[in-house]
């Protein structure tokens, strides 16, 4: 191993003598400092480097004449010629000058011809510079960061909603969390094993955990807004987004804190609509993050990141308003004994708001040059996050009867169950790429895995009460987790046809594995079938030793891509792919693209594309028994909900259809406009259409079917749900970015960009104006369509996310001093409830509040989060920030409906959310760059 070792060093070290040096640095134009970190590239090939700490760079060349493309983020990139000839180094002294956000900023995503300017891309790409956009704001994690800089990115918080609490799950263009393909430096990113399964808005998806990935790693983020299938595979239905990780050297990180200060009304609804604020400080959120590259040889570089995050919980919830202790003598009297408990209602607060989370992780990103042509590398990582939240308080009064004595004697006041994750996240990427002879080449392994155990803390199994056995507070519920392995071979040339012919052709093989760990017996066990009480583990029982194991499938595809520059103006691609799935077969889809310049500054641009998304093995497979609360007669009442695999026998008794892929077709038309180096205009409209979207069906009783009652009781259930493709959509949008840039008075800048999205999505339906439901047969005969698809579901693909978003954000500098003032405008998002006929205002239920019939359904109306930050160089590598997210502490609206505050809990919704319940947070910053 040694003798290899050093005949491998040997042999760089040799390439790279008898090579030629190119030489030289990069300077900033306005201090004329040097600019670490600048990428440099010969165009048409993968030889390139990167800028040391002082901005000098070297880079080895053959004998020939190149195009040197430099570029960095924010900054004009250049392309420039060069001729390398022997006995002569070429020693260059380039400078850059400050830019917006510019359309000629190079981008890699959604084509395979080696990187175009976005002006030149047919289709629309974002480039968020998150390592710059860091310094200025409050957000530490990646889903936050992208909510408030993408428009068609959105992503809430989640509470009380199980293992969603600790895994935020994200949409793009309103689509699902599983409808966004997500790549790490142009690889394919494992999913999360989280299936969402309550009641959020993206229920019944699985999406990939954007907050594993450390912001301080992140260089960049390209958003691709176009479906990408037969590029990429499956899942890239809304588009793509990759996030590309640092490479430059020196030493560079931040340390920063913030809290919510903030106020909000707590007993909005006992008061019915009388405003009577509390004054609240929690949320805190330290950060620390390190990132440190350094050179290997001459273009290779090695760097690493380590972030460490403690985010602590918020609270936003109501003083509850029902019945607290057991009535006495038929009488209630929680006030009398509150009083003589020396207690208030506030003792029994639930926790409504961001789960606690802590913990962090390391990032490695590395090139190591093995000749002039060829490279290694490798990037992956390791986060490990613990987070803590609550379900539903277990007042007295809902304790059952037969297990209140021994109840009573651990927890006299009832109490709140806990669920403590354990999230790991691991994942390892590494190949060899470069050139032989005319074609390049890339050959790549990628695995990654996310695990996911449960942990249940001050809660109690109902039915070890009366059984003499040992009775737990503490409980190992088991978890989920998910691999994924995938192999790539990717191979392209670029052929002298008109203006240049780009041929990539590939084939990738990818295999995943899901596991489902089972709960120590006490988790899930009913010990007392007789007691009739809700066995398992209080607020999240284990999960059960017939649902455990592993489930594996494997997929292969080969794909062909071609890109023609027909002319100058003129760019057309195409690519064709093909995958069979071991699970459901094989699928083959298309994309089109083109774009024409009419000027150097005006393109048009549109494409076309077949997609699909291949169901998870999460869909197909998960299966356990979680405890749900409905109202009923002004009470909260607990039920068990059994989820059955799709091939479940319950799921045959009530005929649910088969689980198989969903498809689309997506088409895209847009312009890119840029004027005067100053103004830059993108806009771009598109229509998805999606069949067999799978959905997580509400719960079916036994419906009187001994069958099937036997079924649910086998596994602690009283109602059964099922993973199933119930619908068609039709997803219809505009995004639009308006950027100006200008510099002014020798040391002022100012740069303003106004983005938005406009979105429209539908069930499809029809004539009389009812959604086209998948329904089987026996689902219609016994009138269980309405279980199997409702209001609700309806609203959760249509309305129950903001329908559009707008952001105007204002960069101004001058000197060692900047400012940014950031608007936020969330649309509005609506409610509907599942039980309600909207056109029976006779059968709406009465508002104990006021006495009137109401409609439980509800419309938030939109809002408006301002951000400012203002920073400030202290000296060469070392700035400060000071800040505010949302500093006019701009709520939500608050719930009307007396059926949807769950008895004066919920002040704001849980079910649908634009941008948090949190109010203001107050932030300071602390980045350093050596």
């Amino acid at each position: 191993m040694k003798t290899a070792l050093l005949a491998l060093l040997a042999f760089v070290a040799s390439s790279s003598a008898f090579s030629q040096a190119i030489k030289g640095t990069v300077f900033e134009e306005k201090n004329s400092t040097g600019l670490p970190g600048v990428s440099l590239l010969i165009q048409g090939t993968n030889m390139g480097t990167v800028t040391d700490s002082d901005g000098s760079f070297s880079l080895d060349a053959a004998d020939g004449s190149y195009k040197l493309v430099i570029s960095f983020i924010g900054y004009t990139p250049k392309i420039v010629p060069i001729e390398v000839t022997s006995g002569r180094s070429p020693v260059l002294n380039i400078t850059l000058s400050e830019s917006s956000e510019l359309l000629s900023e190079i981008v890699v995503t959604g084509s395979r011809s080696g990187g175009r300017s976005r002006i030149d891309s047919p289709v629309p790409v974002d480039i968020i510079p998150v390592s710059q956009i860091t310094n200025n704001v409050g957000q530490v994690d990646i889903n936050q960061i992208l909510t408030y800089v993408a428009p068609s990115f959105q992503s809430s918080r989640q509470t009380i909603s199980d293992g969603s609490d600790h895994i935020d799950p994200a949409q793009l263009r309103g689509l699902g969390p599983d409808q966004v393909l997500v790549l790490v430096n142009g690889k394919r990113r494992h999913q999360s094993s989280l299936v969402n399964v309550n009641g959020t808005v993206n229920r019944g998806t699985v999406g990939t955990d954007l907050n594993a990935i450390p912001a301080t790693a992140v260089d960049k983020i390209e958003i691709l807004r176009d479906g990408a299938a037969a590029q990429y595979g499956s899942d890239a239905i809304a588009g793509v987004i990759n996030i590309i990780l640092k490479s430059r050297t020196g030493l560079s990180g931040n340390v920063s804190y913030g809290q919510n200060v903030t106020s909000y009304d707590k007993d909005y609804v006992i008061n019915y609509g009388k405003d009577e604020s509390i004054n609240i400080s929690d949320g805190g959120t330290a950060q620390i993050g390190l990132n440190y590259g350094l050179k290997i040889g001459q273009k290779g570089f090695l760097n690493i990141t380590g972030e460490y995050v403690n985010r602590e919980a918020t609270n936003r919830t109501g003083t509850y308003t029902g019945q607290i202790f057991p009535a006495v003598d038929g009488k209630v009297v929680d006030d009398q004994l509150l009083g003589e408990k020396g207690l208030t209602r506030n003792d029994f607060d639930m926790r409504i708001g961001n789960s606690k989370v802590n913990g962090g992780g390391v990032v490695l990103n590395a090139s190591i040059p093995l000749s002039n042509n060829i490279e290694l590398y490798a990037f992956g990582g390791y986060n490990n996050k613990k987070g803590n939240a609550a379900g539903f308080y277990r007042y007295p009064n809902s304790v059952p009867a037969i297990v209140r004595p021994t109840v009573f004697a651990m927890y006299p006041n009832g109490f709140l169950p806990e669920i403590n994750s354990d999230v790991t996240d691991i994942s390892a990427a590494g190949g060899l790429r470069g050139k032989l002879g005319q074609w390049k080449f890339d050959l790549s392994n990628t695995f990654g895995k996310n695990d996911f155990d449960y942990n249940i803390s001050n809660s109690i199994n109902y039915t070890q009460v009366n059984t003499g056995t040992s009775i737990r507070t503490k409980f190992n519920a088991g978890g989920n987790g998910f691999s994924q392995n995938t192999i790539n071979a990717d191979l392209g040339r670029k052929f002298e046809v008109l203006e240049g012919l780009n041929v990539a052709i590939g084939a990738e093989q990818r295999t995943e594995k899901y596991t489902i760990t089972a709960g120590e017996e006490a988790s899930y066990k009913n010990y007392d079938v007789a007691a009739g009480v809700a066995a398992g583990a209080q607020v999240f029982s284990g999960f059960f030793p017939q649902n455990a194991g592993s489930h594996s499938r494997n997929s292969i595809a080969g794909y062909l891509d071609l890109e023609q520059d027909i002319t100058k103006a003129w760019v057309v691609s195409g690519a064709l792919r093909f995958e069979n799935y071991s699970d459901f077969g094989n699928t083959l889809n298309y994309k089109l693209a083109s774009r024409y310049k009419f000027t150097d500054g005006i393109a048009l641009r549109a494409s076309a594309s077949s997609g699909f998304r291949a169901p998870s093995l999460q869909q197909r497979y998960y299966a356990k028994t979680n405890t749900l609360f409905v109202t009923q007669n002004g009470q909260q009442v607990a039920q068990e909900s059994g989820t059955f695999t799709n091939d479940s026998r319950p799921a045959e008794i009530l005929g649910i259809p088969k689980l198989k892929q969903e498809t689309s077709q997506s088409f895209t038309v847009g312009t890119t406009i840029q004027l005067a180096n100053a103004f830059e205009l993108t806009v771009d409209a598109y229509q998805i259409d999606i069949d067999n979207r799978i959905v997580l069906t509400n719960n079916f009783n036994d419906g009187g079917n001994a069958t099937l009652k036997a079924q649910l009781t086998a596994a602690n259930a009283t109602t059964a749900n099922f993973f199933s493709n119930a619908v068609d959509t039709r997803s219809r949008g505009i995004e639009a970015v308006l950027s100006y840039n200008t510099k002014f008075g020798g040391t002022q800048s100012l740069r303003a960009v106004l983005a938005g999205t406009f979105i429209q999505n539908k069930v499809k339906k029809d004539a009389s104006g009812k959604p086209i439901i998948h329904a089987s047969d026996i689902l219609v005969k016994t009138n269980q369509v309405n279980t199997y698809f409702n209001r609700e579901d309806m609203s959760r693909f249509e309305i129950a996310s903001p329908k559009n978003k707008q952001s105007l954000t204002i960069n101004y500098n001058v000197g060692k001093l900047g400012v940014m003032l950031r608007a936020v405008r969330f649309g509005e998002v609506t409610y509907w409830d599942p039980t309600i006929d909207p056109t029976k205002p006779d059968t709406w239920p009465v508002n104990t509040l006021t006495g009137q019939k109401e409609t439980l359904d509800q419309t938030f109306g939109a809002k408006i989060v301002t951000d400012i930050a203002v920073n400030y160089n202290l000296t060469k590598g070392i700035n400060i920030s000071l800040g505010s997210n949302n500093v006019f502490d701009v709520y939500q609206d608050k719930h009307l409906h007396s059926g949807n505050v769950s008895l004066g809990r919920f002040v704001y919704s849980r079910r649908v959310q634009q941008m948090g319940v949190n109010g203001r947070y107050v932030f300071a910053r602390l980045n350093f760059n050596f």
